[in-house]
């Protein structure tokens, strides 16, 4: 398994988009790649995670992890597909995760042919695999990190005991944000549960505390507790919302695209303009605990 942090250089010759979970929906990848006049010669697409099921082509998406200019991290998604077909437990993936596949809409490799089959087992799960968690994108003031879920420490929820059954340490403080200095694989590995599963971040989201603000990419709600310090600005799926929240660095930007109503999209956004509006509302936000 190949490092759970990964770090890529600045993007100095184009443009770095980031785009929710994709869920299959690679016919809604393509419109949006379209109108942002993506070039795959210089342009980079960093995903949030969950790039199978639920949708109508699941083998597209993960198809993507070939293109020099697409880069993704893990999500649950990711997770309970290794599972499924390797049916070994791995270091870092939940011991129920096969079992929660086919809930979650793994259904689509029952309609695979043999030569998908081997497609996807020979040349497609390796990429999976090798995903890492976080990807961080250059560094100093312009630095921005991908996860799936939140970077926050301990257990997703009460009673949880994933991290006794996948023989990992729970010394570390429960519901620590993390920070830019803490995204070690040694404290990675320890938090793989909520990085894929996690919901009590945005589940802390007051909205008549938070402020809704107009930006290009949409509607977005600036939660009273915008900034973490020491924790750049994180892009994050998971959690299918009505719109784009902010809320401890973490901007949650999964639309629900694989739902196809009036009020979900699929998100890809332009990291340069991303900065601005987001900088731009930091200051509309309140910073009180």
């Amino acid at each position: 398994m190949s490092a759970l942090h990964q770090r890529l250089p600045a993007n100095t010759v184009g443009r770095d988009f980031i785009v929710g979970d994709l869920h299959g929906c690679l016919d809604l990848l393509h419109v949006e790649l379209a109108r942002v006049g993506f070039d795959t010669t210089k342009d980079r697409l960093l995903s949030v995670g969950d790039l199978a099921d639920r949708g109508s082509d699941s083998m597209g998406c993960l198809r993507l992890l070939r293109e020099p200019w697409f880069h993704a991290v893990r999500g649950n998604h990711e997770d309970m597909l290794i599972d499924y077909h390797y049916r070994v437990e791995q270091p870092y993936a939940s011991s129920n995760a096969a079992r929660l596949f086919f809930q979650n809409g793994g259904g689509w490799v029952h309609d695979l042919g043999p030569k998908a089959e081997e497609e996807l087992a020979r040349n497609l799960l390796p990429r999976v695999v090798a995903l890492p968690y976080v990807i961080t994108v250059g560094e100093g003031a312009t630095q921005f990190h991908i996860a799936h879920a939140e970077l926050m420490t301990g257990s997703v929820g009460p009673g949880s005991s994933w991290a006794t059954l996948a023989g990992l340490s729970t010394d570390r403080p429960s519901k620590q944000v993390l920070t830019d200095d803490l995204l070690t694989d040694a404290v990675l590995s320890e938090m793989i549960e909520p990085l894929t599963w996690g919901r009590r971040l945005v589940g802390k989201v007051v909205v008549n505390r938070s402020t809704p603000i107009d930006t290009p990419a949409g509607k977005l709600l600036v939660s009273q507790r915008p900034v973490h310090p020491g924790l750049s600005l994180t892009y994050v799926g998971h959690t299918p919302l009505e719109q784009m929240v902010l809320h401890e660095s973490h901007l949650f930007i999964d639309r629900g695209a694989y739902v196809r109503e009036p009020d979900t999209c699929l998100m890809v956004l332009d990291q340069n303009e991303v900065r601005t509006w987001v900088m731009a509302s930091f200051g509309k936000g309140s910073h009180s605990a």
